[in-house]
C-alpha cells in the first residue's frame, strides 16, 4: 500500500497536464481544424507539417480559389497572379511579378490572354490599353493585309495601300500609289465649304500626297501643316484641292467623266456641279479659281466660264 500515495500524485499530475495542454488552444471564432495545428484562424486554413498556419499549399488552394486569386506556393500566400494568364482585362493585363498584381500592358504580348478583341492577336495601345489592333501592330494583329482604324483601333474591311490620291480614308496605310502602299501618301482630314467644317464627317480623311516632290493638277493646292488619321501629332504639306470650292469626291467625278443626265448639280457629288464641260453636254464638275485646280487633260483642263458669265468651274 505504500505504492498507493506515489501513484495517486502521478494520476493527479498526468491530469494536470492535460488540462493544462487543452488551454494552450483557445477557441478561436472562425477558425477551422487542421491536423497537427489543431486549429487555425479561417484566414490561414491551411497547417504545414511544421504546425504554421497559412492561406494556401500546392496542394490545398481552396482558400484563393474562393477569392479568384492563386497561390504562391512558395510563400503560401494567395496573390492576384503569377503570370499573364491570370490577368485578361484589357486594363490589367500584365502580372506585375514585384507585386504580384495585375497591372496594364507594357508590350503587345503582355495582351495574349485578353479574349475577344482581334482576330489574329491583339495590341497594347499608347495608353497601356489593349485593343484588337494599332497602326504600328496592324500586320500582325489585322487579317489579310487589312488596316487598323486608329480612332477605334478596330481592323476594317479596307486593303493596305489599296485607297488612290482624294478617295476616302480612316487610316493611313490604307492610302497607296496605284494600289501599293506608299509612305508618301497619307489619310489627311478635309474641310467644305469652310476651315471649320470636317468634311464628310469626323472619322474620315482623304488619301494626299506629301508635297516633298511636287504637286501635280489637280491636286495642286498645297494644305499646310496637316496632321493624318493615323498620327494626329504629325504636321506636313500635301498637294490637295480648293476646299472653300469642292470637295475630294467631285474632283474624282470629273476625272472620272461622270455624267447628270437630267442637268441637275444634285446628281453630282458634294462640292460638284452639272455643266457643259468643253464640248460634253451634262457633266459633273467643279468650280475653280485656277487652271492647275482643274484636271490636265483636255477639256476639263480649263477654268473659265463658257461664255455664260457665270462662276469658273473645270471645263468652262
Amino acid at each position: 500500500m505504500r505504492w498507493a500515495p506515489f501513484l495517486l500524485g502521478l494520476l493527479l499530475i498526468a491530469a494536470a497536464c492535460v488540462v493544462e495542454d487543452k488551454q494552450l488552444v483557445p477557441p478561436i471564432e472562425g477558425g477551422v481544424e487542421a491536423g497537427v495545428c489543431v486549429l487555425c484562424p479561417a484566414d490561414r486554413p491551411v497547417c504545414l507539417d511544421d504546425s504554421e498556419c497559412v492561406e494556401c499549399t500546392l496542394d490545398e488552394q481552396e482558400y484563393c480559389s474562393a477569392r479568384d486569386q492563386v497561390c504562391d506556393t512558395e510563400a503560401h500566400e494567395c496573390v492576384d497572379c503569377l503570370d499573364n494568364a491570370q490577368c485578361t482585362a484589357p486594363t490589367a493585363s500584365r502580372c506585375d511579378s514585384a507585386t504580384n498584381e495585375c497591372a496594364p500592358c507594357e508590350t503587345n504580348a503582355d495582351c495574349d490572354g485578353v479574349d475577344g478583341l482581334g482576330a489574329t492577336g491583339n495590341a497594347c495601345d499608347a495608353d497601356a490599353i489593349c485593343v484588337a489592333c494599332t497602326p504600328d501592330s496592324e500586320a500582325q494583329t489585322c487579317p489579310d493585309g487589312k488596316s487598323c482604324e486608329p480612332r477605334t483601333n478596330t481592323c476594317t474591311e479596307t486593303t493596305i495601300g489599296s485607297r488612290d490620291v482624294c478617295e476616302a480614308c480612316v487610316a493611313d496605310s490604307e492610302c497607296g500609289d496605284d494600289g501599293e502602299p506608299s509612305d508618301a501618301y497619307k489619310c489627311v482630314p478635309m474641310y467644305y465649304p469652310d476651315t471649320q467644317t470636317r468634311f464628310p464627317d469626323e472619322e474620315t480623311g482623304f488619301c494626299l500626297k506629301t508635297t516633298d516632290d511636287g504637286c501635280q493638277r489637280p491636286y495642286a493646292i498645297t494644305l499646310v501643316s496637316r496632321p493624318t488619321l493615323s498620327d494626329p501629332n504629325s504636321s506636313d504639306d500635301y498637294c490637295g484641292i480648293n476646299e472653300a470650292l469642292t470637295t475630294c469626291p467631285a474632283v474624282a467625278a470629273l476625272v472620272a467623266d461622270a455624267r447628270c443626265p437630267n442637268g441637275t448639280d444634285e446628281e453630282c457629288e458634294t462640292g460638284g456641279i452639272c455643266r457643259q464641260v468643253g464640248n460634253l453636254q451634262n457633266r459633273c464638275t467643279y468650280f475653280c479659281s485656277l487652271a492647275a485646280q482643274c484636271p490636265p487633260a483636255p477639256p476639263a483642263d480649263t477654268c473659265g466660264s463658257s461664255g455664260s458669265g457665270g462662276d469658273d468651274y473645270c471645263g468652262g
